[in-house]
């Protein structure tokens, strides 16, 4: 069974938390959801609040195929965490999906993913990375989406 882990944090984008992990779990997809701050629960933009399966120093020490980051206002808190940093590049280095939604891929821009890769994000983040199509709903380029 294939393994994805969704990454959580207060002021995440509920819908493009909720939405990627329900359509994964449908189509039998093993899905954890971690928790960025010290607590399981995180709040997200909307005042919606979450409990997420495990935090995300248990989890990020396990293989997944994919690593998804939802977007929100809650994304740029966690610019220049190393650890999320360091688990984005891994999982990128050894072939496997990393997915950004939103404004998350200025997180893959940090952790130097998306260098010589197309991609999309939020119309708020564009101009902040390099080889954006702001057109383009989705873009895929190699294991980033």
């Amino acid at each position: 069974m294939k393994k994805a882990l969704v990454i959580l944090f207060d002021k995440v984008e509920e819908l493009e938390a909720v939405a990627p992990i329900d359509i994964l779990r449908r189509a039998g997809v093993d899905v954890t959801t971690a928790s960025l701050h010290d607590e399981l629960q995180i709040v997200g933009r909307s005042g919606i609040a979450m409990d997420c399966d495990e935090l995300f120093d248990e989890a990020r020490g396990s293989f997944y195929d994919a690593i998804i980051l939802p977007g929100g206002p809650g994304t740029y808190e966690h610019i220049g965490f190393e650890p999320l940093l360091k688990a984005l590049k891994d999982q990128h280095d050894a072939g496997r999906l990393v997915a950004a939604i939103c404004a998350a891929p200025l997180l893959l821009e940090e952790a130097g993913i998306l260098e010589g890769r197309k991609c999309t994000a939020h119309t708020s983040v564009i101009g902040k990375l390099k080889n954006c199509d702001s057109s383009a709903p989705v873009v895929t380029d190699g294991n980033v989406i």
